[in-house]
């Protein structure tokens, strides 16, 4: 089975931070800076898995989501500004979650 990955959300997360990360049961809720400065809230429902190493700060590429391989589950990746210079220590994060779905608000 081929994974299918797509980039969603708004292309300002491009160059963002991300600035917080809160779970609370079955949700996340992920606040990003985005690289104009306006804030958003991404918030994930459905949470069944979260995979992360400091992701507090990290400067974001893309977010991505592919096929996590059960129905009605995505996993979105927060890909890393970094990822392909592995020798930097900011590589070194990362932030992956599997959800039912989520939802972007911006609070600015």
């Amino acid at each position: 089975m081929v994974e299918r990955l797509s980039y969603v959300t708004n292309p300002d997360f491009h160059d963002g931070r991300i600035i917080a990360v809160s779970r609370t049961e079955d949700k996340v809720q992920v606040t990003i800076k985005g690289s104009n400065g306006k804030h958003y809230v991404v918030g994930f429902d459905g949470v069944t898995s979260v995979e992360s190493e400091s992701p507090e700060g990290m400067m974001l590429y893309a977010l991505s989501e592919v096929d996590a391989g059960a129905e009605s589950l995505r996993r979105f990746e927060f890909v890393n500004w970094y990822v392909d210079e592995p020798e930097k220590r900011q590589s070194k994060s990362h932030l992956g979650i599997v959800a039912n779905n989520f939802t972007v608000a911006d609070f600015d």
